[in-house]
């Protein structure tokens, strides 16, 4: 995918920020004679340094991909057929209730998301994307569609997309994912921050009006 040309500078910063100034926390427990009174001090400033980070992580993934559960979707389907540490998911989604977003991936969603707690495969704090799409049959599946949540109309498109990726989606399911007849300028503003939306122009295979999210690596 192109990276979207937008500063998240701000953002950066604060991380930066917090992580540097967690490590300095670390660096200034003492490494003799530790009490557990200095290292409850030390251990809650930084957990509150890590929150400051994490919410503004969260902040960038808002801006370039929505909501924790498309961010979620997006790197699985990166690594599918890959082991992928808890940590690694808890990171992308930017939000400490992330393992709420894995089970509705499963449910309504129909994802094959195994987790290291059934499998003798995995560590116990693994998750893994087992295929890297769903069937052809749900684009054609009203449940998928009614169960797209997001703030504005351009999430909610995205996040259909996603989820059916690389099958072809019809307009008429767009819209009503969207909730608005607007739905063709969010495509368009999606296409211009880096994303791989092909319509009947880019591949003339498709049904004109249909759009598809070509694969993430293409």
């Amino acid at each position: 995918m192109t990276p979207y040309n937008h500063s998240h500078e701000a953002d950066l910063r604060e991380i930066e920020t917090a992580l540097e100034q967690a490590l300095d926390v670390v660096r200034n427990v003492p490494r003799e004679s530790l009490t557990a009174a200095e290292w409850l001090e030390a251990s809650a400033k930084i957990g509150s340094l890590q929150a400051q980070a994490r919410e503004a992580s969260g902040r960038m993934r808002q801006a370039l991909l929505g909501s924790a559960r498309t961010a979620i979707l997006a790197y699985l389907r990166a690594h599918a057929g890959e082991p992928v540490p808890a940590a690694a998911l808890e990171g992308v989604a930017g939000i400490q209730a992330w393992t709420r977003r894995i089970r509705e991936l499963r449910t309504p969603f129909g994802w094959d998301v195994e987790s290291g707690t059934w499998s003798a495969q995995m560590q116990k704090d693994q998750y893994r994307l087992v295929a890297d799409r769903l069937d052809a049959t749900a684009a054609d599946d009203d449940r998928l569609a009614t169960a797209i949540s997001g703030k504005t109309s351009k999430e909610r498109v995205l996040e259909y997309l996603l989820h059916l990726s690389p099958w072809p989606v019809s307009p008429k399911r767009l819209e009503k994912v969207a909730g608005t007849p607007t739905w063709r300028q969010d495509i368009q503003e999606l296409i211009g921050e880096g994303w791989l939306i092909r319509s009947h122009e880019d591949d003339p295979q498709l049904t004109p009006g249909f759009y598809r999210l070509a694969r993430l690596e293409d």
